[in-house]
This record gives C-alpha cells, structure tokens and sequence, in this order.
C-alpha cells in the first residue's frame, strides 16, 4: 500500500485537540503532556521570554521542584521545571 500526501493530513487532524468542524467550533482534552527540567527556572524563563516566549500565569511550586507552562501555539503548553530532586544525568555512574 502506498502512502498519500491526503492521508497523513486526514491524520493529522483527527488528533487537533482544538479546531473548527462543519462551521461550528470544538475542544478536546489534552493527549499529550511533555515536561522540560532546566537548572534555574527564573533565569530560563527570563531568557525565554527574551526570545518572544509566552508563559501561562506565575511559577508555582508543584511539590516535587518549582514549574511553569510555557506556551505552545496550536499546541498543548509544555511543563518547564527546577526540579527539587537529584538529576539523574548527575548521579554518576552506579
């Protein structure tokens, strides 16, 4: 079987968490949630938002490091954190 162009942006849409179907608007929970960790939340997010970055609200703390959603036009927002725990990429070798 042979892949069309048409078929993959059929698919494409059926997984729109937001759009627009037979004149009448729709939204569909998220079905996706991707986190980024960083070392210093406030500098990232301050260099971000030099970069033109949009955020939704304030930092907060989440219990297990401090986190902030990170807007994503046409997209679900991304977690960007300082995690309270031990990085695992800091662990060494066991």
């Amino acid at each position: 079987m042979t892949a069309r162009p048409e078929d993959a942006v059929a698919h494409s849409r059926r997984h729109q968490t937001s759009g627009e179907h037979d004149g009448g608007a729709y939204t569909a929970s998220r079905h996706h949630e991707i986190a980024l960790m960083c070392d210093d939340l406030d500098s990232t997010v301050d260099e971000l938002r030099s970069r033109g970055a949009e955020f939704a609200g304030d930092a907060q703390e989440m219990g297990f490091g401090r986190g902030i959603m990170l807007r994503v036009p046409g997209a679900d927002d991304i977690l960007l954190y300082q995690a309270h725990h031990a990085a695992a990429y800091t662990l060494g070798d066991a």
